[in-house]
């Protein structure tokens, strides 16, 4: 009995002993836990704060950026801006110099109900005009004539107004000796390069001051008066170049059927006198009206 109480005792305190030992690790390993979260939770702390940080590095380098790349984007658009516009002035004069070089007059508003016969007569065959390469209006007139002296302002205002592709000839008309003196003294003042205004001083002379001017003693005082010397006169009056344009006008004259003065003929193909236009005004105006048909024809509308 005494051996199993003392079996019993043992086998209880060996119990206790061991319930103990199961009882008491628990404090210490609630310790270990703790510290396992602090330590963990340590960590953690400085993890976020360190992006954080460079989140708010990161902003800040791409606001400067921005602002960086805004300024260059400025600096290379007031460049572009500049370079266009100069490009552009270059372009817009190397643009007005070729039209300044190229342009053509515009045609005026022509009325183009002329008819031939009835306004107009053709020339058969043309002539040979002086410039092929212009529109050329050629004027048959006489020193003498009232007509040709009355035409004179209306065909001097046309004048002024003619486009860059329209060659205006004078040529004098030739029935007569007298007709054939003045055509010598006609050319006689081209080849002494007086031109308009010997030409006009001549038609006042006969129409205004009545001087006829017939002879070369006249003609000869009357070149003196405006200041060119006797000498100077005969040599281009009496040269050979002069005798030949005589020839020559003549010779057109009876080409172009000219039957009076003043009259026209364009580019060698149209005779238009003022029996058939009406009025003086009206030959100028049918004049315009067939230039404007050569012109067109020319550049093949």
């Amino acid at each position: 009995m005494k051996l199993q109480k003392l079996i019993g005792i043992a086998l209880v305190s060996i119990l206790f002993t061991a319930c103990a030992s199961d009882d008491a690790p628990p404090a210490p390993a609630t310790e270990s836990v703790a510290a396992q979260e602090q330590a963990q939770q340590a960590p953690v702390e400085t993890q976020v704060k360190a992006p954080q940080n460079e989140l708010a590095q990161a902003e800040a380098s791409a606001e400067q950026i921005a602002v960086e790349v805004t300024e260059i984007a400025q600096e290379v658009s007031q460049k572009v801006e500049s370079t266009v516009q100069a490009k552009v002035e270059e372009v817009k004069t190397e643009l007005a110099s070729a039209v300044a070089s190229n342009v053509k007059p515009q045609a005026p508003a022509i009325d183009d109900n002329y008819k031939e016969g009835e306004h107009y007569d053709l020339v058969v065959p043309p002539f040979r005009t002086a410039n092929p390469d212009k529109i050329e209006v050629r004027e048959f007139f006489w020193y003498g004539c009232g007509h040709c002296y009355s035409f004179e302002p209306l065909l001097t205002a046309w004048k002024k107004n003619l486009a860059n592709y329209v060659d205006f000839q004078p040529s004098p008309a030739i029935w007569n000796g007298t007709m054939k003196f003045h055509a010598q003294v006609f050319f006689a003042i081209e080849a002494l390069g007086l031109g308009d205004t010997m030409h006009k001083a001549i038609f006042q002379a006969m129409h205004v001051d009545r001087n006829p001017l017939s002879t070369e003693a006249q003609v000869v005082r009357f070149f003196e008066s405006q200041g060119v010397s006797e000498s100077d006169f005969n040599k281009a009056f009496k040269s050979f170049g002069v005798g030949s344009q005589v020839t020559k006008a003549e010779a057109v004259m009876r080409q172009a059927a000219i039957s009076g003065t003043p009259e026209l003929v364009v580019n060698g193909k149209y005779r238009i006198s003022t029996r058939k236009a009406g009025s003086q005004a009206n030959m100028l105006k049918i004049a315009d009206a067939l230039v404007e048909r050569e012109r067109r024809i020319k550049a093949g509308n």
